[in-house]
């Protein structure tokens, strides 16, 4: 293995060979006219080499890189956050460690027991619920998984603590007698009535909010009446057959474009549907606190209450698998009843 620097028209590059293979890397750096500043460009050009180096026979000898393994934890967990799906979540995670005291240790000096202690931090002293002191605890723990990836860490401190386990939320959904009490409330204002549609609809077919906001009547289906549709959020093809009460909720007689919506919900933030769709179920004596995944929740607990088995159910939600089904099917108290009459008797 060797790393030298190499110029090539008048810039500089550091010439990788490893493993039998020749790699080029660009240093970003140019030769001048100036032999003075020349000896200087070709100075830095020899620490990234001698740096490279270093981290190349780290990765191949499995110890820690010992230059990179100074940052500080805030400073790489700060980097992580750049290809994480919520950066905002990282960020608080961060606030938290710096609360606790540690913004200046270092990534190598992350022990078991830091974490261990930290974990207690978030749980008992931090005001945090569970359930965001679990996520903080997880985007630690996938930043050292991370770094131990990438030869920062020899090993992961986290591997031996004990996790902080998810606690089973309480499933909010809609018995049908529920479910008719807030149909039958119809509001005064317009756009709380296109609430009520919406809402209901999803009752019926399952859908997630950010489908409902985006449907067209391209994705109507007349024979048989069922939605085709792409979900907003797995992308994956969802075939929904809709009965009379859903089909009455979208056919009013008139012909619609293909690319015209089946509710004007996509023109407000989804904030302000919130405020009117609990309006709604407020007046309608509702004291569940609902949203909009309420209506797909008692989508799922209707149609196994019903009868309907737990994999036809999952694939009208659009679920590869039957595991997030099953908590539905968990909390109806008709089906525990009904599961229970189905027993013999002596």
């Amino acid at each position: 293995m060797g790393v030298k620097v190499r110029e090539k028209r008048g810039k500089l590059y550091l010439d990788i060979y490893q493993n039998g293979k020749r790699t080029w890397e660009a240093l970003n750096l140019a030769i001048t006219h100036d032999k003075a500043q020349n000896k200087e460009i070709y100075r830095m050009a020899d620490i990234c080499r001698s740096k490279r180096e270093t981290q190349l026979l780290t990765g191949a000898w499995n110890i820690a890189d010992p230059i990179s393994a100074r940052i500080t934890l805030v400073d790489y967990i700060l980097e992580f956050s750049k290809i994480y799906k919520k950066p905002d979540i990282v960020k608080c995670c961060i606030k938290h460690i710096k609360n606790y005291g540690a913004a200046s240790i270092l990534l190598s000096q992350v022990t078991s027991k830091w974490v261990d202690n930290f974990q207690n931090y978030l749980l008992n002293d931090a005001g945090l619920s569970h359930c965001s002191a679990g996520n903080y605890s997880r985007i630690l723990r996938s930043a050292l998984k991370k770094a131990v990836a990438n030869n920062l860490i020899i090993k992961d401190p986290a591997e031996i603590v004990q996790k902080i386990t998810r606690l089973e939320n309480e499933l909010i959904f809609l018995s049908f007698e529920e479910l008719k009490q807030l149909s039958n409330v119809i509001p005064d204002n317009l756009f709380t009535q296109e609430v009520r549609r919406a809402f209901i609809f999803a009752c019926y077919t399952g859908l997630r909010v950010s489908d409902l906001e985006t449907i067209t009547w391209s994705r109507i289906e007349k024979n048989p009446m069922q939605i085709i549709k792409k979900q907003e959020k797995t992308r994956n093809p969802v075939y929904v057959p809709l009965n009379k009460t859903a089909r009455e909720i979208i056919v009013d007689g008139k012909n619609h474009a293909p690319d015209e919506k089946l509710f004007s919900l996509g023109d407000r933030n989804r904030r302000t549907t919130y405020v009117h769709l609990n309006k709604w179920a407020k007046d309608a004596n509702i004291s569940k606190p609902i949203g909009w995944h309420t209506a797909r929740r008692t989508f799922a607990t209707m149609a196994l209450e019903n009868g309907v088995d737990i994999y036809t159910v999952a694939k009208l939600l659009g679920h590869v698998g039957v595991a997030s089904i099953a908590k539905y099917a968990k909390a109806t108290d008709k089906l525990k009843r009904k599961a229970i009459a189905s027993l013999p008797e002596l």
